[in-house]
Parts: structure tokens; C-alpha cells; sequence
């Protein structure tokens, strides 16, 4: 307004200009006045900068079209409906610019229409909907450890000197001592004692006192339920304040519920001690077994001196104990071994140590545990071989040697064991013009046994003997090695005798 305009208008005139001047320039809240149709009839500088626009434009202009209502329709018509009734409304929304900024609009009635006064509420907005969603994420990770303490069977406490003990989830702590009803707030850390069964109080003390001089302790004990039951605890205990003299001020704590670990570590206990117990069973049996089996190769051995040694001589005897003898070595190994198998190397090593010394044998092959019908099968096979070698092959004399070569043969189905027999250095081989029973018993009984091929060669140089035959694995892994097989020095001819 022009100064002769002012002094025209007299002292109303003047006030009333004072004043606008002062809404336009000093107000930092916006003012609009809207008619009954809302349309904008006056709109200072704040105003307009809030709804970014000028003043000139403004002017004339419908309310509802500057604000932004982030589409949200019941807002809008909250607004309109408050111009349409010139009734007072509040709300928020968002300042035209986007940028995450809001101002607070308030109408109130005024004679011909309504005044919006709006201010800008960024900080408080963003402080609130901070506030807001940390609650929600509160909200959240309480239900998640509520649920954590639920499916863990856990409750948290609090312990403060002086104070009583504080369970931070009361239902859970109920239900982990096992109690009926509600919990009361707060519980006495005396009466909490009282539910520790009396064999497990002094551990309990013991642990507390340590709590006490370390600052922690994980214990575990024993309460009595209301349904008689005994339910297994595990508390892990902390200070997390002290007093001024170093004493715990206040200690944080959860205790869980480990019985079902308890339950399952005590029956893995009868499970393995009834499994020890059976073992030992099975021991003694397997020994006992071993010793009477001895004893009858002992009584077979004895009617045998008796009947075949007047009616044929010594020399088929001979023959029948030392077949009588692999058979009982090997059987001995397998006993040690519990049956399971054997080393081939190990039974190959007991069978020709009678025959001869270990400088004039050589096994070459890979360590290989065969079952027990393959290696008793390779025992006798092996003794049959080695006695001919004794009588007319290569162990015959001085300077004669004996190389036994296995290994298995992968490309077979199914795999194979292949062993070759090889004997040089002993006198030129006359084949025979008869079998005897040590080639049959190569030739139709081990091949029967192991389901394989064997073909025995009387080569000028020294004989040649080829086992072929499905190879026979031990059924499980024994619970007792033997050492490493050694050729021990020819011995005269032992008798069984049960140890």
C-alpha cells in the first residue's frame, strides 16, 4: 500500500495494513484463507513457500490442488468436507517437492470461509516415524526371543542385590520349573532353591560362589516339578554391574531346559553300556568257541595218530597234520580277528612259515583282507602247494625259491583276485604221470570253494600254479590288527593243543 494511500485510509485502514505486513514478513507459519468454495483469498510469503508456490498464482487458486495427498482419498475428503462445513480439521502431508519433507495443516472457521495455518513438521515427522519403526523392530525381536525361549525351553532373569530375582518372561519361567498357575512378578532367588533337588545343592553353591569371584558361571542342576518329575536346568549366569566394593550389584542370567538332553544322553549311556556288556559276551563265546574247536583238532589229531599211523605209516600222517595244522593257524587267525576276515599276506605268511624260512619265500602283492571261507580256502591251497615244493620242488633243496604274486583285477565283473604261484631254483620238474590228492584238492577243491580257476603247470623250471577267483572282501572292519607278518625259523611239527 502506497503512503498517500495509507494517510487516505485513515487509522483502521492503517492497523489493518500493519497487520497483513506483519503476516506476510514475521509469521515463519503459513497463513491461507480460503472462501466457502475454497478457493485461496489470501496466502502470505510462508505459505506460498510451503506450497511452492507464488504469491501472485496462488491467489485465486482452489487448496486442494497445491496440497499433496499421497493418494490417500479419505484425507482429501476430510479436507474438503471440513471447507465444505467450515468445521476445524488437522492433518500431515507431504510438501509439494517430494523430498521426504511434511507440514502440518490446521483449519479453523472464519467468517466467510476458513484460515489453514501450516507449519513445517519435518524434523518431528521424521523423529516419529524413526520412533515408530524402532518399536516395531522392539516389537519384532521381543516376539522373535519370545519364540526363541519357547521352542529353546529357556527363561531370562534378572538379580539385582538386594532385590528378589526377576523373570523376565514369568509364563516361560513357570513352565521351565514345571509350576501350575501363574508365576507371581517377582520370586525370591530363597524360594528358587527350594526347587533344586538336595543332591545338586551343592554345586549349585559352588557355582554361584564362583559367579561371584569370576563374574560368571554355567551350572547345571535339578529341580522338582509339581508333577513329581525331575526336570534337568542349565543356568549361564553373569555380572554385569558390581558395587564399589566389588561385589556383584547385578547379574543377568537364562536358564534352559535340558532334560530332553539329559534323557538322551543317559539312554546313548544304557545303549552303550548294554553294547559293551554284549560285546563281552561275544568275546567270551567267540573264545570259548576257539578253545573247543581246538580241543577237537586235537582229538582228531590224536584218533589220527592212532588209526593212521599203524595202518599207513608215518608218512601219510605227516601229511594229514600239517594239513590238520594250516587249517588250525588259519582258523586262529580268523579269530583274532573276529571272524570278520584276515590279512592275505598275514594267512600266506603263517601257512609257509613251517616249510621255510622268509629269505627263500617272497610275497608281493597289495594289503588285502579276503573273508574268512577265502582265506581259509588260500590257507589250505597254499600248505598243499607248499608241502610238493618241500618233497620235490624248488624248497627242496638249498637254493630254491618260491615268489607268490597277487593282486585284484578291476576290469573283472565281478573283481577278481589273481595269484600267481612261481617256483625257480630247484631241481628240473618231472610232470607227474598221476594226480595226487594235494593236485586234486588244488585243482576241484579250491576252485569249488572260491568259485575261480586254478591251473597248476609243471614247467621244467619250477611249477607254476594260477588262482583266479571272485574276490571275497571281509565283511566289516575287525576290532584288532595283527602285526606285520614275519617268517618265523623252521620248527619241528607242532601239536594242537587248546591254549
Amino acid at each position: 500500500m502506497a503512503a498517500r494511500d495509507l494517510r487516505r485510509a485513515g487509522p483502521a485502514g492503517l492497523a489493518a495494513a500493519l497487520g497483513k505486513a506483519l503476516l506476510d514478513e514475521a509469521s515463519a507459519d503459513g497463513l491461507v484463507a480460503c472462501d466457502a468454495a475454497g478457493r485461496i483469498t489470501y496466502c502470505n510469503a510462508a505459505a506460498a513457500a510451503f506450497l511452492q508456490a507464488q504469491l501472485a498464482r496462488a491467489a485465486g487458486a482452489e487448496l486442494a490442488g497445491l496440497l499433496v495427498f499421497l493418494g490417500d482419498e479419505a484425507l482429501e475428503l476430510r479436507f474438503r468436507a471440513a471447507v465444505r462445513d467450515a468445521g476445524p480439521v488437522e492433518f500431515v502431508v507431504a510438501r509439494p517437492d517430494g523430498d521426504d519433507e511434511w507440514v502440518e495443516v490446521r483449519g479453523v472457521p472464519v467468517a466467510g470461509g476458513m484460515a489453514f495455518f501450516l507449519r513445517d513438521v519435518t524434523a518431528r515427522e521424521r523423529s516419529e516415524r524413526t520412533l515408530r519403526k524402532n518399536e516395531q523392530r522392539l516389537r519384532a525381536a521381543t516376539e522373535s526371543l519370545r519364540l526363541a525361549h519357547q521352542a529353546a525351553r529357556a527363561a531370562t532373569w534378572e538379580w539385582r542385590t538386594g532385590r528378589t530375582l526377576r523373570w523376565l518372561d514369568l509364563a516361560a519361567a513357570r513352565a521351565l520349573i514345571g509350576l501350575g498357575g501363574e508365576p507371581p512378578e517377582e520370586e525370591d532367588i530363597g524360594d528358587w532353591r527350594t526347587f533344586v533337588v538336595e543332591e545338586d545343592m551343592p554345586a549349585v553353591a559352588a557355582a554361584l560362589s564362583t559367579l561371584r569371584t569370576r563374574g560368571e558361571a554355567v551350572f547345571e542342576y535339578r529341580v522338582a516339578a509339581a508333577d513329581g518329575q525331575h526336570r534337568w536346568l542349565r543356568s549361564s549366569a553373569a555380572v554385569v554391574e558390581r558395587r564399589p566394593d566389588g561385589g556383584p550389584a547385578r547379574v543377568a542370567g537364562v536358564t534352559l531346559d535340558i532334560t530332553p538332553q539329559k534323557l538322551s544322553e543317559a539312554k546313548l549311556q544304557r545303549e552303550v553300556a548294554e553294547r559293551t556288556r554284549a560285546e563281552r559276551r561275544q568275546q567270551l563265546l567267540i573264545h570259548e568257541l576257539n578253545h573247543r574247536v581246538k580241543n577237537m583238532l586235537a582229538t582228531v589229531q590224536s584218533v589220527a595218530r592212532q588209526s593212521l599211523g599203524r595202518a599207513h605209516g608215518a608218512g601219510p600222517l605227516a601229511d594229514f597234520e600239517d594239513r590238520l595244522m594250516a587249517l588250525a593257524w588259519t582258523h586262529d587267525i580268523l579269530t583274532r580277528e573276529h571272524w570278520a576276515g584276515a590279512s592275505l599276506k598275514v594267512v600266506l605268511t603263517r601257512t609257509l612259515a613251517p616249510h621255510a624260512s622268509g629269505e627263500r619265500v617272497e610275497l608281493i602283492g597289495p594289503d588285502l583282507r579276503v573273508s574268512p571261507k577265502m582265506a581259509l580256502a588260500l590257507a589250505m591251497g597254499g600248505h598243499e602247494l607248499a608241502t610238493n615244493a618241500v618233497k620235490y620242488g624248488a624248497l627242496s633243496n638249498e637254493t630254491g625259491r618260491v615268489t607268490v604274486r597277487w593282486r585284484l583285477d578291476p576290469e573283472a565283473t565281478p573283481v577278481r583276485l589273481i595269484l600267481d604261484w612261481q617256483e625257480t631254483g630247484g631241481p628240473p620238474v618231472t610232470p607227474p604221470k598221476t594226480r595226487g590228492f594235494g593236485s586234486r584238492l588244488l585243482e576241484r577243491g579250491l576252485a569249488g570253494e572260491l568259485g575261480g580257476d586254478v591251473r597248476i603247470a609243471f614247467e621244467r623250471a619250477g611249477v607254476r600254479c594260477d588262482i583266479s577267483a571272485p574276490f571275497q572282501p571281509e565283511t566289516h572292519e575287525p576290532e584288532g590288527e595283527l602285526d606285520d607278518p614275519v617268517f618265523p625259523p623252521p620248527t619241528e611239527r607242532p601239536s594242537i593243543l587248546p591254549n
